[in-house]
């Protein structure tokens, strides 16, 4: 029995690219093959993953598709009889996109409307959240399971970052995240004038992700704004490299800002808290559920108000490492929480 994944799409780095990854070397430590599909891949990554028209699939086999977005991987897996099991990672909201990317907010539409199809013909469900599981709850996955997300930390080498007190010549902020509408980058450049407006322009932002080459316009936009609100000098968009880079970033920065108005889990809150950043995070989404009792969260976006409040944490050390502290206990809980189990459960009934 081979135990093959699939996907709209597949690029190192992203979250359920990362996901398809850690589910994979599980199942091999327990004795399954199989292998990665999606119908867009990157010439880079063609190690890690095929594009589906590479599909060779025998009777016994188990599909695992990863939802979030709709493509030509569903259409091309109902007609296998195998075993289908659904890992649901959250269809983003169309209306984000509808200013700069109409095609995507179509295939985000079509996307929500692919679960009514997935409901009548998998057999077994997922979420990598509560809050994804609520979604599928309502619409009729009445067996719909929970299934948190594995995050492979092993990736980074962590020495010098638990030891590491990190002095504060000035704040650095970051924000790790596909540039995109529900991101909100724009608010975090917001953010960032009100900053420099009360404390000066001894800080810097950074916000480090992919930007689909079909929404420019929105990449065109934050680029205007730091321009505009003379920003230049504090605030850097930083194209998605490598996990090199990632790592490099993480360790320079020394808090995680998120203004995110849409997410099903939100790896790189998990991410800063490995590396023993506070986080500072709107609360959208899953996101209250991903900090769990840790972080700090906002519920309106008046800066007047955060900046001070953020500004504490840099003054009071005390307060700092309490929230250091309090992520810690978080992220080793929910590391012990995930497991492999539930998914070789539904494999094998």
């Amino acid at each position: 029995m081979n135990i093959h994944q699939f996907s709209a799409g597949f690029q190192l780095g992203d979250a359920i690219s990362q996901e398809m990854l850690e589910i994979k070397r599980l199942l091999a430590k327990e004795g399954y093959s199989g292998k990665i599909y999606a119908e867009n891949v990157l010439s880079s990554d063609r190690k890690f993953a095929e594009k589906i028209s590479k599909l060779n699939i025998k009777p016994n086999d188990v599909i695992v598709y990863h939802h979030s977005i709709h493509s030509k991987v569903l259409e091309f897996l109902l007609p296998f009889p195998n075993k289908k099991i659904l890992i649901y990672h959250n269809v983003t909201p169309e209306n984000f996109f509808e200013p700069y990317d109409l095609r995507f907010s179509y295939l985000l539409r079509k996307g929500r409307e692919d679960l009514e199809i997935i409901r009548d013909h998998f057999q077994h469900s997922f979420a990598v959240s509560n809050f994804n599981l609520s979604e599928l709850k309502q619409l009729g996955f009445k067996q719909a399971k929970l299934f948190p997300l594995h995050l492979n930390f092993q990736k980074w080498d962590h020495q010098h970052i638990e030891s590491k007190n990190k002095t504060f010549i000035f704040p650095s902020f970051l924000f790790v995240g596909r540039i995109a509408p529900n991101k909100c980058q724009d608010d975090l450049i917001r953010f960032a004038r009100t900053w420099k407006s009360i404390n000066g322009n001894q800080f810097s932002l950074r916000m480090l992700g992919f930007c689909n080459p079909d929404q420019q316009s929105y990449l065109d936009e934050l680029n205007f704004m730091i321009s505009q609100l003379d920003l230049q000098n504090e605030v850097k968009i930083i194209p998605y490299v490598d996990e090199t880079m990632v790592k490099k970033i993480y360790l320079e920065s020394n808090l995680f800002l998120s203004m995110s108005e849409h997410e099903g889990f939100c790896v790189p809150l998990m991410e800063a808290m490995h590396f023993q950043l506070p986080v500072v995070a709107f609360s959208a989404g899953a996101v209250p559920e991903t900090l769990g009792d840790s972080g700090l969260l906002f519920q309106n976006k008046d800066f007047e108000t955060l900046v001070p409040l953020i500004g504490e944490i840099f003054k009071d050390s005390d307060y700092r490492n309490t929230m250091i502290y309090h992520q810690n206990l978080h992220l080793n809980s929910y590391l012990k929480s995930t497991s492999i189990l539930p998914l070789l459960e539904v494999i094998k009934s």
